[in-house]
């Protein structure tokens, strides 16, 4: 199942009792599109984690700077063409400083990040160094935290149910079918979807949609199955807010849900254990660090057999 801005819009209705027409209301897409927006950026989230190649140098910035990605929210690490080669993220009054001492290729990478004059809105990678130790002919790569799109169809929009959301302008959505004669509407509504798929995405469709059913496109929520509550309450919030009633209770449960979503952001429960040579807990020797390790030499990770005696 793919979450999706109707899911907000449907659990709101049900929450406040709306009538035939509130589906449409103002304040309940603005609840939808700024519950989401607070949670996916409360914190740097496991689930938007993602990686680039970066391209050729800016020109005129002797290969040392690069545009990123558009939709990058925050930088995690640069890696080098050669793998090996250590990286080191410094401020920008520290990049300016390592620009007057000499470097070569081979040394640590010391980047700053900073917004790029020549493309509004956007960041560029800054590499140090006098001369840049910059390896032009080979490619390096970035992993970020990428932005998640703010919601603009919400599912019940002229637009969303009339056939005129395609791959084409709206790719990435979400595509509910329903029946013959009824709309789609979420996995707990009283008529839930038949069937579903993700604009633009080969192989995404679930289930099989009759023919000649009606449907529903609404933009795809960029988050994980944990965070979902947390962004169902967090629209309540703002619900709360628009409507200028008490929001303690509707903020407590909240918390409660971001609580918990923020426990449960893992995919590994060893992740962030390991250092940029040894391996954490084992304390041996990753391969790509240049040093052999012991462990694996000698064998001390084979599997063990029987005393055979002499």
């Amino acid at each position: 199942m793919y979450y999706c801005a109707q899911d907000i819009i449907e659990y709101l209705m049900s929450s406040v009792g709306g009538g035939a027409h509130d589906n449409e209301h103002r304040l309940l897409r603005q609840a939808a599109h700024h519950g989401y927006r607070d949670v996916v950026y409360a914190r740097a989230w496991r689930w938007h984690e993602d990686s680039a190649v970066l391209g050729t140098p800016l020109t005129g910035t002797n290969n040392k700077a690069f545009l990123l990605p558009s939709g990058v929210r925050e930088i995690d690490a640069l890696v080098t063409p050669d793998r090996t080669t250590g990286t080191a993220y410094v401020t920008n009054q520290e990049y300016i400083r390592l620009e007057e001492y000499p470097s070569s290729y081979g040394d640590v990478v010391f980047y700053t990040v900073m917004s790029s004059p020549s493309y509004p809105g956007r960041w560029q990678l800054n590499i140090a160094g006098n001369p840049a130790s910059v390896d032009v002919n080979r490619q390096y790569f970035v992993t970020f935290r990428r932005k998640p799109s703010p919601l603009k169809h919400m599912g019940y929009e002229k637009a969303s149910r009339d056939g005129s959301l395609t791959a084409s302008n709206a790719a990435g959505a979400v595509k509910r079918y329903g029946t013959l004669d009824r709309f789609p509407e979420g996995p707990s509504g009283a008529y839930p979807f038949t069937a579903e798929e993700v604009l633009g995405t080969a192989n995404s469709l679930i289930g099989t949609p009759p023919a000649n059913a009606k449907t529903a496109v609404s933009d795809k929520l960029d988050i994980a199955e944990h965070m979902f509550s947390a962004v169902l309450s967090g629209a309540e919030v703002w619900l709360a807010r628009l409507q200028g009633k008490n929001v303690e209770g509707a903020m407590t449960v909240h918390m409660r849900d971001m609580k918990l979503a923020m426990e449960a952001d893992t995919v590994n429960p060893a992740a962030g254990r390991r250092l940029n040579v040894n391996r954490q807990p084992e304390g041996i020797q990753i391969p790509y660090s240049g040093q052999t390790s012991t462990a694996r030499d000698l064998g001390y990770y084979s599997p063990s057999q029987s005393d055979t005696g002499t």
